[in-house]
């Protein structure tokens, strides 16, 4: 007598679900680290860069590469992408209920 070895469909479900989350917390929220912190060491740069050219006088501070407005974009482009893993984040632990 042989045992059944297939899944019941919502143990396949769950099983595919754990497949998916453990796929994105290896692949992209490392994709998501990188690439702020390629960023984050670009904005570096280009502070350094700043501050070299305003040292030797080739630009006055008004003419900074990086200014009020480049900081405002990065911290607008922060709070949305916080935002955005804030509500993936609630919509997993907290998933809606169809049908009533």
């Amino acid at each position: 007598m042989a045992e059944q070895q297939s899944l019941s469909v919502d143990d396949e479900l769950k099983t595919r679900e754990a497949d998916l989350r453990e796929w994105l917390a290896s692949k992209v929220v490392p994709a998501f680290l990188w690439a702020n912190g390629l960023t984050l060491g670009a904005l570096g740069v280009l502070v350094l860069l700043d501050e070299v050219n305003i040292g030797l006088r080739l630009v006055t501070p008004a003419d900074r590469i990086i200014d009020s407005r480049v900081i405002m974009a990065l911290l607008g482009a922060t709070t949305v992408q916080v935002g955005a893993i804030a509500a993936i984040i609630a919509r997993s632990l907290f998933p809606s209920r169809s049908g009533g």
